[in-house]
């Protein structure tokens, strides 16, 4: 996959890089085999949303960028912005593998000091929160950043060689783990804010970001071109702000979004969190996963389990992954995704259209997705009302 020709395309560049540098480089990567219509709309986003990383890394006072991809559409609009780009074309015969595709990186540009992010990882994020980043990686050494140390895709490192002394991990959520653990970088904590933990990984996610405030113009641009119905990422952000309201949440939350929901939603909450760890355990490959609401799902059916919610609340925000897992149901992306968006006419499976479209049917807005929706798209969703202008 990628990077399998990428000694050959950065080699040549190793004569301007002859000495360590001890300025920070942003390190992002973007792309991956792309099948599908909503597929190919979610790379459309996300290549604006690198677009606009980059602009914005350049007001945080970043001088080295280097972004990989395997989009070629990409990596001209970079060309012409004058950003370091590497093309690496996807192949089936090599899988890709992060850590050893980083360290490529890091030895070939011969980097000290790193910022790596996934190029869907903070299309709210600031150019003060990158100026933030940057300047601790400046003024330490043998230390470590992470948006989650447990999952991340936003990690600062430095010294750059310390990912020569880890065992390289396949994905770049256990970078941080590994570089705390075996290269014994010192951890220092980042500060909590929408910019540095919401991400981008279903089209749900894309929804609930297309009504914020805070989207920048290439992505904006790129959100604008769809043809897809965000009115019910409007309909639950209203909710949240309605003192008469009450919303069900479902899925994988943790404790750090109920308190700034307790802190900042004007509706009242019912919230079930379950299977926490789902992933990073390895519960959903074992086939593990049990789900108290997925059961409740199974005995009243479809429509009625439907129905029974809203007989508790004016809306509902479920974290489908959870409850698929707990089906066994095999899901492809475009399955998932076609899901969360209401796209009856692309789902194959067919216990999953049923359920979406009893989702659908529903008398109050019910907002399907991933983890992310149950993490960082609720803030942005609160983070959007609270930024509208007061009528």
């Amino acid at each position: 996959m990628w990077f399998t020709n990428a000694v050959m395309a950065i080699t040549g560049l190793l004569s301007r890089n002859t000495k360590m540098s001890t300025q920070v480089s942003l390190v992002v990567f973007e792309g991956g085999l792309v099948s599908g219509e909503l597929e190919k709309q979610m790379q459309m986003v996300r290549q604006g949303m690198v677009l606009d990383l980059i602009t914005r890394a350049q007001q945080a006072g970043f001088r080295q960028m280097i972004v990989v991809t395997s989009y070629p559409q990409l990596y001209a609009q970079l060309e012409e912005m004058g950003v370091e780009a590497v093309l690496d074309q996807e192949t089936q015969n090599e899988p890709f593998h992060f850590g050893s595709r980083l360290w490529d990186v890091v030895q070939l540009y011969q980097l000290d000091k790193v910022l790596y992010m996934g190029g869907a990882a903070a299309p709210l994020i600031s150019s003060s929160e990158l100026q933030y980043l940057r300047e601790i990686l400046e003024q330490n050494e043998g230390i470590l950043l992470a948006n989650n140390y447990y999952s991340a895709d936003i990690v600062g490192f430095t010294p750059g060689q310390a990912l020569g002394e880890i065992t390289l991990p396949p994905i770049d959520n256990t970078l941080a783990l590994a570089l705390s653990n075996e290269a014994g970088l010192r951890w220092i904590p980042t500060q909590r804010s929408l910019g540095l933990n919401f991400d981008v990984d279903t089209p749900t996610d894309v929804s609930i970001m297309s009504v914020h405030p805070n989207l920048g113009p290439h992505t904006q641009g790129a959100v604008q071109q769809l043809d897809w119905d965000f009115r019910r990422s409007e309909a639950i952000k209203d909710l949240l702000g309605n003192p008469m309201g009450e919303l069900i949440i479902f899925g994988r939350v943790g404790s750090n979004l109920f308190q700034y929901l307790d802190g900042h939603t004007r509706c009242r909450l019912r919230l079930f969190s379950e299977e926490r760890g789902m992933k990073a355990l390895g519960r959903d490959e074992r086939g593990e996963v049990k789900s108290l609401m997925g059961r409740l799902v199974e005995e009243l059916g479809y429509e009625n389990f439907f129905a029974f919610l809203a007989e508790l609340a004016q809306g509902a925000v479920l974290d489908t992954r959870v409850l698929f897992e707990h089906f066994h149901w095999k899901l492809s992306p475009t399955d998932r995704f076609a899901s969360d968006l209401g796209e009856l006419r692309l789902i194959t499976h067919p216990q999953l259209f049923e359920f979406t479209q009893a989702a659908l049917k529903a008398p109050i807005p019910i907002l399907l997705g991933g983890h992310s929706l149950v993490a960082g798209g609720l803030w942005a969703l609160i983070d959007a009302g609270l930024k509208e202008p007061s009528s």
